[in-house]
């Protein structure tokens, strides 16, 4: 039995602009812009997704059960401070983090 992994980018702190690039277990997935959710079938057991705004990155491992939909979330959003510096420079760090959401069984509706 697979797994299902299903990477949603809807946060409303999202700056909603660039494209953010991934990898799962290092292999390219693709890319994610705002209001997309992106899904793939997944091995049960231990992972890796990273994630790219062409500035920062970031990874994130996780566990996926046998017939279990993992449910992460990427935000692409603004570091602290980053409102000052827009002000003051015109431009700010956008920082790209993943947060993992309830799981679901595969085929089970959101």
């Amino acid at each position: 039995m697979t797994a299902r992994l299903s990477l949603q980018r809807d946060d409303p702190h999202d700056i909603q602009d660039r494209v953010v690039r991934l990898w799962v277990d290092g292999e390219p997935w693709g890319t994610i812009g705002y209001g997309r959710t992106l899904t793939r079938d997944i091995a049960p057991g231990p992972h890796v997704v990273k994630a790219h705004n062409t500035l920062f990155g970031t990874t994130f491992s996780f566990e996926a059960a046998p017939g279990e939909e993992v449910r992460l979330r990427c935000v692409n959003g603004m570091t602290g401070g980053a409102r000052l510096m827009v002000l003051m420079l015109g431009v700010a760090y956008l920082r790209v983090r993943i947060e993992r959401l309830p799981s679901a069984r595969v085929g089970e509706v959101a």
